[in-house]
């Protein structure tokens, strides 16, 4: 049974990191080109919405998110694409902000090409390495924010599988006398394995 729990956590891991980095990916690449590239007032636009997210403490401003929507895998990822854009969004815009500004833009900007044009088609190339390496080393980062959530109680339901479920549900089995702690070591086990291969993975990517 811990072993069959254990792999349901895996697939719960791994349906909220995909498809909040489908949401975290395109908003932060959409917003991070066009301050960077276009500045003035758009980059003060932008700039002070990601400074106002940043100055909120990510676990409270998920945990509230996740109160008004409701407790469920798509409202979580709702949740955590919301606030967990900002950082992919930062290192864009500057990156964008270096390229501007070299030959190739310029060259582009001389014989005519449309800003939509050097954007997709020169610009977003170039952050592309470094956009890949982010969000596979912020995959055990949502991973882990998924089972915080749930160990709090306003994560995925009871009936869905999740590390932080079996993590909540050990802390009363470790109050027991003989102690059971299999659920607890499975579930921190797997995070930690998870976190683990990511973090090399995006080492080796880097």
């Amino acid at each position: 049974d811990v072993f069959y729990r254990t792999l349901k956590g895996v697939r719960t891991a791994f349906q909220i990191g995909g498809m909040t980095v489908l949401i975290v990916t395109p908003l932060a690449l959409l917003l991070g080109l066009t301050a960077g590239y276009y500045g003035k007032w758009r980059d003060d636009v932008i700039t002070y919405i990601y400074t106002v997210l940043s100055s909120v403490p990510g676990i409270l401003l998920q945990i509230a998110m996740v109160l008004v929507l409701g407790k469920g895998i798509i409202q979580i990822c709702l949740a955590l694409g919301i606030t967990r854009w900002v950082g992919l969004c930062r290192m864009v815009r500057g990156e964008t902000i270096k390229h501007r500004e070299r030959e190739y833009v310029r060259s582009a900007k001389a014989l005519g090409v449309t800003d939509m044009v050097i954007l997709v088609r020169h610009i977003m190339p170039n952050l592309l390495p470094v956009v890949i390496i982010s969000t596979t080393l912020g995959f055990s980062n949502l991973v882990l924010s998924e089972a915080i959530l749930s160990y709090l109680g306003v994560g995925v339901p009871d009936n869905v599988g999740s590390w932080g479920n079996m993590i909540d549900a050990a802390r009363d089995e470790l109050a027991r006398d003989p102690v059971i702690w299999w659920n607890l070591a499975a579930a921190t086990g797997a995070i930690t394995g998870l976190a683990l291969s990511l973090n090399l993975f995006g080492d080796a990517l880097r």
